[in-house]
């Protein structure tokens, strides 16, 4: 047994040896740069509190050599690459945007960061080894988290080092990059459904006990499309772009009801969670929905003071993109969004990988129905990773030694 454990291992780094790339390595350190930065933003309170304001920036600042290793710009304009002239002219009208409407400039790392990384993942080389390399490092993580970190950081119950609802979205959202991970093991050794089953419940452990409403819905949504819709369905184009469409465009259609239904005065206390049903995000969008109306092509900006809300926080991922930079941003976006999906669909349905990757996005697209963590440049790398599992093991992109699924 140990003999044929240590050939394969031995095949495997031989393997790795032969056809990683001096960009191969080049691009896992600055993911790994990714990950750490979201490691110590999540463990460390000091370090979220002095790097908060450059979040975006910095998160730029990596996905810019990462783009560049992975995309021939000539070559691309010269093929007329429709991802990449959008994405071209999603990052000039953001920035015509914010100039016209005085906005701050933060906002323009927000939408590009998350527009480059919907592009890059379906054209990025990533291999069989950065596949369980990462999912390893979340698993890691996460084993810390729960039994280092969490075990001091909530300690006391009257005095927290972390935003207790913030602390349940990072476990889950964390979480949902394990199951990827989790996944692979299962194609390999069925025992690994042993830790799926803990780590749901645990995350609807966590979700309940922090009285988490975005945790609770991004977790039941997951557990919805992975579990309770059959495999068959996902291989059915109508229901595939439906799902697509209901995860971009029922955001807006969601905030519209809510504020239609906000409006008459309907309301009932949650189950398990410490608020009403309608506890203000309708007055925020209805005051952010005035503001729109007179610059739909611009958007609003970020300089602008509501009334309905202490801070600036569209507390909806779509309509974040929508309202603060224009009509123009937004549809690009979405056409982003739908390109890498049509390039996934057909290889999804047959490997248990790419499907809860796929799973994962969804969720995390309904969670922010009502908040900003799809496109929140904290969470980059968590995107970043489900983007390139979901590409990778659905066979979309280059995986350098096959399927990561398997």
């Amino acid at each position: 047994m140990r003999g044929a454990f240590g050939e394969a291992v031995r095949s495997c780094f031989k393997t790795i040896k032969e056809e990683t790339k001096a960009k191969d390595v080049i691009s896992t350190v600055l993911i790994l740069c990714l990950f750490v930065f979201y490691t110590l933003t999540f463990f460390v309170p000091k370090f979220y509190g002095m790097t908060e304001r450059y979040v975006g920036l910095f998160v730029f600042a990596i996905l810019v050599p990462l783009f560049l290793l992975n995309v021939n710009i000539i070559k691309g304009l010269k093929e007329k690459d429709a991802g990449l002239i959008a994405l071209i002219i999603l990052a000039v009208a953001t920035v015509v945007n914010i100039l016209i409407v005085h906005s701050g400039f933060g906002c323009f790392f927000v939408a590009v960061d998350f527009a480059v990384i919907i592009y890059l993942s379906g054209r990025m080389r990533f291999m069989k080894w950065q596949f369980w390399l990462f999912g390893g490092l979340y698993l890691l993580m996460i084993v810390y988290w729960f039994f280092g970190v969490y075990t001091w950081m909530f300690a006391d119950y009257t005095s927290f080092a972390m935003n207790t609802n913030t602390a349940a979205t990072f476990t889950v959202f964390s979480m949902m990059c394990a199951f990827v991970f989790f996944e692979a093991l299962y194609d390999r050794y069925k025992v690994a459904a042993l830790l799926i089953v803990i780590a749901l419940v645990k995350c609807l452990q966590i979700s309940l006990y922090h009285r988490s409403r975005g945790a609770f819905v991004m977790l039941c949504a997951y557990f919805v499309f992975r579990y309770l819709i059959p495999k068959r369905l996902w291989e059915k184009k109508g229901f595939f772009y439906t799902i697509c469409v209901i995860a971009t465009f029922g955001s807006l259609a969601f905030a519209a009801l809510y504020m239609i239904i906000g409006q008459s005065g309907v309301n009932f206390r949650m189950p398990f969670f410490y608020k009403n049903v309608f506890s203000g995000r309708e007055a925020i969008w209805l005051e952010m929905w005035d503001m729109f109306k007179t610059k739909p092509l611009t958007g609003i900006g970020t300089n602008v003071t509501i009334t309905s809300f202490f801070e600036f926080n569209v507390h909806n991922a779509m309509l974040n993109i929508l309202f603060i930079h224009g009509v123009i941003v937004f549809a690009l976006t979405v056409y982003l969004m739908f390109l890498n999906w049509r390039r996934i669909r057909e290889g999804i349905a047959s490997r248990n990988a790419a499907l809860t990757a796929l799973c994962a996005f969804f969720a995390v697209c309904v969670e922010s129905f009502f908040d900003v963590d799809l496109i929140w440049t904290d969470y980059s790398v968590n995107v970043l990773f489900l983007l390139l599992a979901m590409n990778i093991s659905a066979g979309a992109v280059n995986t350098g030694t096959g399927d990561n699924s398997r």
